[in-house]
């Protein structure tokens, strides 16, 4: 029997997709159906759509140049709800022209676990809560990792208001978020971006304050043309170290070894320019990270970009200019005594800054004393503002 030239492919293949990988593609099809042409994704990573959950105002109901169609939900999260020491989560999003996202992620799936590693020998790199065995390997093999990859077309936006990260205590963690926009669109034809990256203390209920290894997150927003070439618009990085390097993976004898090479070599009033500064004798060792985020147990970036969202972020700069500065009231005798109302701009313990940055981009960064001050703040301003809501409803704020 004569055989084919060409084998066949096997209809029943189990997933394109590599382990930890997703990819969304979310195409307008005719008139202006917005549909997910391509989703696909490995554990440990799972992506659930929603569709049917926008309802517009009443104002909004209507499909226009300024609003093409309708948004579509995204829901990013692992299985067991949260990151496992060497977890590597690579997410690639494209929005074709006139296509809107939001994308969040459900409670508690935003959790970075610990990373204690069980070195014995010639023995496999086995950690605590490790979906699998690890070869021995350097300490950063461990960690969790998170890349995220967005292209946004023309006309098209982007809503991304996730849950803060959650590192427990002895955590190591590491993200990249990088957003690509049409570098040819001008005026209303722009790319819009929202993009929320905060972080908190921990799980404070088991006293925890940022006791965590590192927290390494970077964001980054390309302009690329037809041409393939691309240009920075903005790059924006957090960098939480203890600068504890990776001392619980040391012998014992290398330890004693680099004493001794110190102790020869200094007189001992002097101390090593890369070393983190020790606590007295007797003392708790000093936590550098809680010393430099204090009083704050939460810190994040917002990030606005775009026309749709060029009403959010004036708000933003005019709320943030609007702030009581020192010497602005008058303590005269013959000063109103009637104070007006603070804002929600100027309620809670929140310290914050707005600014308009490269590119027309708007930058607010924030620090709060707890995740509950820091939601109520701003979440209460964007609610306040309302464009988000008109544009992508209520759930794009399902995380504030």
């Amino acid at each position: 029997m004569r055989q084919p030239a060409i084998p066949i492919p096997s209809p029943f293949q189990s997933s394109i997709a590599k382990p930890g990988q997703g990819k969304v593609v979310l195409s307008l099809l005719p008139p202006n159906n917005p549909t997910l042409t391509t989703l696909t994704y490995k554990y440990p990573l799972k992506l659930v759509p929603r569709t049917g959950g926008f309802v517009p105002s009443p104002d909004s109901s209507a499909l226009s140049d300024t609003r093409p169609s309708n948004p579509v939900h995204l829901y990013l999260l692992t299985y067991g709800g949260g990151l496992l020491p060497g977890d590597h989560i690579e997410v690639s999003i494209t929005l074709e022209p006139k296509t809107r996202m939001v994308v969040t992620t459900p409670q508690g799936s935003t959790k970075i676990f610990k990373t204690t590693p069980n070195n014995t020998g010639t023995a496999p790199n086995v950690i605590k809560g490790h979906r699998d065995q690890m070869p021995a390997n350097d300490h950063l093999s461990d960690m969790s990792q998170q890349t995220l990859d967005v292209n946004i077309g023309r006309q098209a936006a982007l809503c991304y208001l996730p849950d803060p990260s959650v590192p427990f205590q002895h955590s190591r963690y590491a993200q990249v978020q990088t957003f690509t926009v049409d570098a040819t669109a001008k005026g209303k034809e722009r790319s819009s971006v929202c993009v929320l990256d905060w972080v908190t203390q921990g799980r404070t209920s088991r006293g925890e304050d940022w006791n965590f290894h590192f927290w390494r997150g970077r964001n980054e927003v390309w302009a690329e043309d037809d041409k393939g070439k691309r240009r920075l618009l903005l790059r924006d990085s957090v960098i939480l170290d203890d600068e504890s390097g990776d001392l619980e993976d040391t012998d014992e004898s290398e330890i004693e070894n680099e004493n001794t090479a110190y102790n020869t070599t200094h007189t001992g009033l002097e101390n090593p320019a890369d070393m983190p500064p020790q606590a007295p004798a007797g003392l708790t060792p000093l936590n550098i990270i809680a010393e430099r985020t204090r009083p704050h147990g939460v810190v994040g970036t917002l990030i606005l970009s775009g026309p749709v969202f060029e009403a959010l972020g004036s708000f933003m700069l005019n709320q943030f200019q609007s702030q009581p500065r020192i010497g602005s009231r008058n303590w005269s005798d013959h000063a109103p005594s009637s104070v007006p109302e603070p804002s929600i701009s100027q309620k809670g313990d929140v310290t914050w800054t707005a600014a308009r940055v490269r590119a027309g981009f708007v930058l607010v960064k924030f620090g709060a004393k707890d995740f509950e001050t820091a939601k109520h703040w701003l979440g209460g301003l964007i609610r306040e503002e309302g464009s988000v809501i008109r544009e992508f409803g209520e759930e794009a704020l399902c995380c504030l």
